[in-house]
């Protein structure tokens, strides 16, 4: 699962006063430490089309001017013989006061091979109609656990490195499950998606207690699996602060997919909960 950044404000200080506490430093230690850790077992990840109704959610953040925050996020994850296909998009129109609305399309399209070795990435991005952010290019790494490369061609020729440990988004929710069935409270790696090009984010992952998923009529498949709550923390490459620069909040089942999900940005939270869900076929390879 891809993860949207803020299009809105800059997120607020962390709410969880464990990851607050730490420091980029602390949180890099322990990304090296989790390198080489042994997984609790083999996550199998399914292949699906997801989609969400958002809601503005005023249980978090000061007071605010915004009135309204509605719109949806749909999200399809195929799997074919060699890797894994993601479509993401996520709309947004967010009013406050007497303002207009701000319409935010987010845009993604990405292919990361089963091995966790290669990315090729497409990013579109819109602020009521006016193209904001368009971003493509591959990426590779060395070896699992390696260091490897980033190639933008847009919206520039760039070439960014992308330090030990890095992964790519889709091995990344199976290690973090991985930890999360180890019993693991906190996972911290850095990630590349290729949705800024300044290179990888380091991802900090506060893991709740798991619980099995009650009645819900779009996955009634899946009840009685388990599902983690989480929350997400991200801190851009290159930048020092103790702060993320975005944050999200997670319930997650045991074969990634995303149950419900929260948008935290500096003064409101939008929230949304699964209201369709459609299994794909795998492949036959």
């Amino acid at each position: 699962m891809l993860v949207p950044r803020s299009r809105f404000s800059r997120p607020p200080a962390l709410a969880l006063v464990l990851v607050r506490s730490l420091l980029r430093p602390a949180l890099a230690l322990a990304a090296l430490a989790l390198l080489g850790a042994v997984p609790a077992r083999a996550i199998e990840l399914i292949p699906h089309r997801a989609f969400y109704r958002l809601h503005l959610d005023l249980s978090e953040g000061g007071p605010s001017d915004v009135v309204s925050a509605d719109g949806g996020m749909a999200i399809e994850v195929r799997e074919t013989c060699d890797g894994w296909i993601t479509n993401q998009r996520l709309l947004l129109s967010v009013s406050r006061g007497d303002d207009e609305p701000v319409v935010s399309d987010n845009n993604f399209t990405s292919w990361e091979s089963k091995d966790g070795l290669s990315y090729r990435f497409n990013v579109r991005d819109k602020i009521n109609d006016d193209v904001s952010d368009a971003l493509d290019g591959n990426a590779h790494l060395d070896k699992i656990g390696g260091a490897g490369l980033a190639s933008f061609t847009a919206p520039k020729r760039k070439d960014v490195a992308l330090p030990r440990g890095t992964l790519f988004p889709t091995a990344q929710v199976a290690r973090l499950l991985e930890a999360a069935e180890g019993g693991s409270h906190l996972f911290v790696r850095g990630v590349f998606d290729g949705t800024a090009i300044e290179g990888p984010d380091l991802v900090s992952v506060a893991i709740g207690r798991a619980v099995p998923l009650a009645s819900l009529p779009v996955l009634e498949a899946f009840r009685g699996h388990r599902t983690w709550p989480m929350r997400w923390a991200f801190f851009p490459a290159g930048d020092d602060s103790p702060l993320p620069d975005y944050e999200l909040s997670v319930r997650m089942l045991d074969n990634g997919v995303v149950v419900a999900l929260g948008l935290i940005y500096e003064d409101f939270r939008v929230s949304g909960t699964i209201d369709r869900f459609i299994p794909l076929e795998r492949p036959k390879c």
